[in-house]
């Protein structure tokens, strides 16, 4: 079917019977057969598996085996196409009429006259708002750590002055500002550019640009997401945003334990096994997971470079 769906959409399975508009990214979709409906779980991949999407990252960025990357490819599930997707997102659930078990219906979604019932959609409010955050603060942390900044008022003067959150485009895994897509295209039609060669190098430097744009892209989204001016982005409340910070990454690190965990311990994934080593043998040892260990030396890592901004003198 002629379908659309925001980023990292699952489907349970695909009979779909009609064509789907998917406007929330991180959920799953499922066709309810039994009681003729197709539901939605916002938030699917934070709430259940958070190993999965996480890894994603690491994952794909191994797999990159280019010879000449040209483009500047994202692979974080955090990102300003997805961010500006929970914006558009958080509208849509806030829209809705919730029931008291978090459910909700909506139209729209399928090209069909069945309803569409939306699972937790008060929790998925939550998360979405809670990422968005999080992104925002920890661009800015990557900022400090790599540009070595040591005071707040250096922080300051380095954000962006625009208050706007900036729309983005997906080029072929290289994201873009939509207002740069299209004045490529306006200098395309104009003749302005000419050749394949100058249409590279305007991939090239869109991606040596990408770095401070998405900052001052985390920046803004940070701003709209607390609904506060830059004036009001102050240390003290830095410092509050940086415990917050923690409190997430340790959520997610929790997560993704958790999540993981899953397969050593339920009874249907072991049972093609002989035995518990038999089982270690082949997927290897739960403690020894790296990822999962690199995931908590993150979390160390975000511990001590907060404390030492906590030293800064502002």
């Amino acid at each position: 079917h002629n379908s659309k769906f925001a980023s990292y959409t699952i489907l349970a399975k695909g009979d779909f019977p009609s064509e789907l508009n998917i406007p929330i990214p991180f959920c799953l979709v499922v066709n309810d057969t039994s009681n003729d409906q197709l539901v939605i779980r916002a938030g699917y991949w934070f709430m259940y598996n958070l190993y999965a999407i996480t890894r994603n990252t690491n994952k794909y960025l191994i797999r990159d085996r280019r010879t000449e990357k040209i483009q500047f490819i994202e692979y974080d599930f955090l990102a300003p196409d997805t961010i500006n997707e929970l914006f558009d997102s958080l509208k849509i659930l806030g829209s809705l009429t919730v029931d008291e078990k978090g459910n909700a219906e909506t139209t729209g979604w399928e090209n069909s006259k069945r309803k569409t019932v939306l699972k937790k959609v008060p929790q998925a409010i939550q998360i979405f708002k809670e990422l968005i955050q999080f992104y925002g603060i920890s661009e800015i942390l990557k900022f400090i750590a790599t540009e070595k900044i040591t005071d707040f008022d250096s922080l300051k003067k380095n954000m962006s002055a625009k208050i706007s959150r900036s729309e983005w485009l997906n080029i072929g895994g290289q994201l873009i500002r939509k207002e740069a897509v299209e004045k490529l295209k306006k200098d395309i039609k104009s003749s302005k550019i000419n050749t394949w060669d100058e249409v590279h190098n305007f991939y090239r430097k869109e991606g040596k640009n990408y770095n401070n744009d998405k900052l001052n892209h985390a920046y803004t989204s940070l701003l709209e997401i607390l609904n506060i001016t830059p004036t009001q982005f102050n240390y003290s409340f830095f410092i509050q945003l940086l415990e917050q910070t923690i409190s997430t990454k340790t959520w997610i690190c929790k997560g993704i334990y958790d999540s993981r965990q899953k397969d050593y311990t339920n009874s249907f994934r072991k049972m093609v096994y002989e035995n518990d080593k038999e089982m270690n043998e082949v997927i290897g040892k739960f403690e020894d997971n790296t990822f999962i260990q690199e995931q908590f030396l993150e979390l160390d890592e975000l511990k001590l470079q907060i404390a030492s901004i906590k030293k800064w003198t502002n």
